[in-house]
């Protein structure tokens, strides 16, 4: 099959708070599978008016600048994939009942295609199998010559196995499950040993429906380089029906740089949670319904995690986790680290303006169940356990 991907350079400068258009830049496939275009010259940032653009990028604060050029230099370009066999598009009935997953992958460990498979065939629906839904993947890699080897900050590498078969990057498993694909890049993936490609590793969205409104925003450096994914997954169009649907995968740090090793108890990560907020609200799609999920590392002591508390602020729908979310063995051991939330319009009627013949009648407008996220007892050979919400559309009434 013909695979097309679209890949967008990922480590640009542009000016601080601004936000730009990386290009587009040229594709390459091959046999089946896809390789990343290697990232424009430095010369064509930021893009000329006229050029063609996918992925809106909001760049970390100018002090971290420095810091986060070096992270970013060991990092290859963002991919926006599509499926050439996209099938027929979701209806309505689909829409208004989406399953969500948010799951730190560990880095290939987690079985990503066990849990694809696991949603189609019902088996985390008691039966009820699913034909469209959305993946919000943290600590998700990708491999290949489009990552790039020479000088850069690194983390140690993380090459977990998986329950089964070998390790698969994000760009593999959405290829093989047909699977829409915007994966950021945060870091490398450590140094390749002899005669391993080298990796990447960042945030994914991932999805049975064609994503728009893709945005890339780089968070304050804390310990390591963190970019958060947001994209728009379209509704049915109909008024009263499911709207658009943005979403948004962040992984805050978990600790910060020795010289304000103090900040790792929490404020690192409320640093890093106010700047998405910012941004997400200086976003286009501010005004749409939102999910933000994802790891927030949150294993400080209560008093001192602020992180979930400051985006709670702007998306306060869903409950509060009470049960660990980390499936590791370190000091971390029974922490609730990962978080779903959600700001979506809740059950209302407007009246109209008695004229003409429809006098009295009331609109309704779509709304929401309020959702439960739940977390899935199975890790699937990940450190953490995927959670999961079922976003249902009822009226509006």
């Amino acid at each position: 099959m013909n695979i097309t991907a679209l890949a967008v350079a990922a480590g640009s400068a542009c000016h601080r708070d601004a936000v730009w258009h990386a290009p587009v830049a040229p594709v390459r496939t091959v046999g089946g599978g896809v390789l990343a275009a290697p990232p424009p010259e430095a010369s064509a940032f930021p893009p000329a008016a006229h050029e063609a653009s996918a992925v809106r990028w909001m760049q970390g604060p100018a002090g971290d600048r420095a810091r986060l050029e070096r992270w970013r230099a060991g990092v290859g370009p963002v991919v926006v994939y599509r499926p050439d066999s996209m099938g027929p598009p979701p209806g309505a009935a689909a829409l208004r009942d989406l399953p969500v997953v948010s799951w730190n992958t560990n880095v290939g460990g987690g079985d990503l295609d066990g849990l694809v498979d696991d949603l189609r065939s019902g088996r985390l629906r008691d039966g009820d199998s699913v034909a469209h839904f959305v993946l919000l993947l943290q600590e998700v890699f990708r491999r290949g010559p489009a990552v790039p080897r020479g000088l850069a900050d690194r983390p140690r590498r993380i090459a977990a196995l998986p329950p089964r078969g070998p390790r698969s990057d994000v760009v593999e498993v959405a290829r093989r499950h047909g699977l829409f694909l915007f994966y950021v890049p945060s870091m490398a993936n450590g140094w390749e040993a002899d005669g391993d490609q080298a990796e990447d590793r960042g945030n994914a969205i991932v999805s049975t429906i064609p994503l728009a409104g893709l945005t890339a925003i780089e968070l304050p450096f804390e310990g390591q380089r963190r970019v958060a994914a947001s994209a728009i997954v379209p509704g049915d169009g109909e008024a009263g029906h499911a709207p658009p649907l943005r979403v948004v995968s962040v992984h805050l740090d978990n600790r910060s740089v020795l010289r304000r090793v103090y900040r790792s108890f929490g404020s690192g990560r409320t640093r890093q949670a106010e700047a998405l907020a910012s941004a997400l609200a200086r976003d286009p799609a501010a005004d749409l319904p939102t999910v933000l999920a994802g790891d927030l590392n949150t294993w400080g002591p209560s008093a001192w995690e602020r992180a979930v508390n400051v985006l709670r602020a702007h998306f306060p729908q869903g409950s509060a986790l009470n049960v660990p979310t980390f499936a590791g063995r370190s000091l971390m051991v029974g922490r609730t680290l990962d978080h779903m939330m959600f700001r979506l319009p809740v059950p209302r009627a407007t009246s109209q303006r008695p004229s003409g013949p429809s006098a009295g009648e009331t609109e309704r407008r779509a709304a929401f169940v309020p959702p439960l996220p739940v977390r899935l007892d199975d890790a699937r050979g990940s450190d953490h356990y995927p959670l999961l919400a079922r976003l249902l559309v009822g009226d509006g009434g």
